[in-house]
């Protein structure tokens, strides 16, 4: 499985996602073209490498009829104050808003319900730069209904703008549809996150994964007026996810990043075992004191952990040991989380549903046991084992499916066999066999899928023992045969 991991160590925000994966190797050509079938015109996105404290990053700008956000909010700044200046005020104005990821007290990627004028400040003055009012939420999911773009990539970016919109609608006290995005703001967070969604696709990600996020704080001038960082449509994307205290004042994380992360990760917090394959860093605009402004993407294949692997890895403490004896040569080892609850007033008829949504959510294994609790009651102890990529959904199902207040999640360490599963035919039909073996200790096992056994039975009317046995013994001879 192809999965992404992003390492979030100085924010996020939709240039430097973007930035990132097309530094993992996607054409920007091929990017441009995809996006194409968007019925909208007149934007370009451009992209170079730069380097940050020394250190390599792709640098992206989206522009709109030849202007990008900052250079358009200038533009109507300047013809504010030139207004002014004829009618006897001359001051000096700078624009406080613009879309370049991090700038203290600058806040990226506004989105409001109803019409907003642009704040320019000046020693003694105040001048409003009127804005064009955007699109609203349901135009831009009718813009991307209507694009030529795979279900995939309409998919992640519409549920990407349902959080952000979602979110904002909270804030504001309005709904979802309600809410717009400002022109040009729109146009940026439209390719931002249609962007970052047809990438993965091109790079053939599976699952994303994402870091704890680091917290800063300041304040950012919005068109509600002076608001703290995070802002607050950011803070609430960002419920549930871990975050890390820094000391930097201005905006780390922006409302698009955040929906980018809230909306396609599937855990927050350290990799999952992956082996590396491409790493793309993706440049902001601001510059830190403490650290390069970059976000880093990492894109490998999910890895079981040999024996050998395992050997050069020194477990936390608060986690088992992965034993490195030679002894154990050849074993397969893999890190997974179990998910257990002891479930004591369910009606025990729904156990079978929820075994079956837990498989689906990505459980390995799934258990009931039965338990004496306090005052003698009786309860059964559900439990999942699952890949730590699998985890969040896990624990959601569980949750969300049977009566308990609670799980138990424990990180394990599971040596396995190493298995492959082969057809062998049998005078009943084709069986699928699971075959387990560690050559170093001489072992070999061989597991008939049940189902096939069990199909193949009620086909031919015959015992199933018999087409189990039967499997077998194809199985031993095929095996047999590769030793020979």
């Amino acid at each position: 499985m192809t999965i992404a991991y992003f390492d979030c160590f100085s924010g996020i925000s939709g240039d430097m996602a973007l930035g990132a994966l097309l530094d993992c190797g996607v054409p920007l050509a091929a990017l441009r073209e995809g996006l194409a079938s968007l019925p909208v015109s007149g934007w370009q996105i451009e992209a170079q490498p730069i380097l940050q404290n020394g250190i390599h990053g792709m640098d992206v700008s989206i522009s709109l009829n030849g202007l990008t956000d900052a250079q358009e909010l200038q533009q109507a700044s300047h013809e504010a104050v030139s207004q002014g200046e004829h009618k006897g005020h001359s001051h000096h104005h700078e624009p406080h808003h613009d879309h370049e990821h991090g700038q203290d007290n600058h806040h990226s990627h506004d989105h409001h319900n109803h019409e907003h004028e642009h704040y320019t400040h000046a020693p003694d003055a105040i001048t409003t730069v009127p804005h064009v009012h955007g699109r609203s939420f349901s135009e831009i999911r009718a813009i991307i209904e209507s694009s030529q773009l795979s279900d995939r990539v309409r998919r992640d970016s519409l549920a990407i703008f349902q959080r952000i919109a979602e979110a904002e609608a909270h804030i504001h006290h309005t709904t979802p549809e309600e809410i717009h995005f400002h022109e040009i703001g729109g146009i940026d967070s439209l390719l931002d996150i249609c962007g970052v969604a047809w990438c993965l696709e091109y790079l053939g990600v599976d699952k994303v994964h994402c870091s704890a996020l680091p917290h800063s704080t300041s304040f950012v001038n919005c068109a509600h007026g002076l608001m703290p960082v995070p802002a607050p449509a950011t803070l609430e994307l960002m419920k549930g996810v871990p975050l890390v205290p820094t000391e930097i004042r201005g905006e780390m994380v922006t409302p698009t990043g955040a929906g980018i992360v809230a909306a396609l990760s599937q855990s927050f917090g350290s990799p999952p075992a992956m082996t590396p394959q491409r790493i793309g860093l993706g440049s902001g605009k601001k510059r830190f004191a403490d650290r390069p402004n970059l976000l880093r993407v990492v894109i490998g294949q999910t890895a079981t952990v040999t024996q050998q692997q395992a050997a050069a890895v020194t477990s936390a403490p608060t986690q088992p040991a992965i034993t490195a004896d030679a002894a154990l040569a050849g074993l397969e080892w893999q890190s997974l989380a179990v998910i257990e609850s002891n479930i004591d007033n369910m009606n025990p008829e729904f156990f079978q549903y929820v075994l079956e949504r837990l498989f689906e959510a990505g459980a390995v294994d799934v258990w009931i046991q039965p338990l004496q609790m306090k005052k003698n009651r009786p309860a059964s102890l559900l439990g999942a084992l699952c890949p730590l990529e699998a985890q969040p959904a896990v624990i959601a199902t569980m949750l969300r499916e049977t009566t308990t207040l609670g799980v138990r999640v424990q990180e394990v360490s599971r040596a396995a066999l190493p298995r492959k599963i082969k057809e062998v035919e049998t005078k009943f039909g084709t069986v699928h066999v699971k075959i387990a073996s560690w050559p170093e200790r001489h072992l070999w096992r061989a597991t008939p899928e049940y189902a096939d056994v069990e199909h193949l039975a009620a086909q031919h009317k015959v015992p199933l023992r018999e087409v189990y046995e039967a499997a077998l013994a194809s199985a031993q001879r095929a095996a047999d045969g590769e030793l020979s």
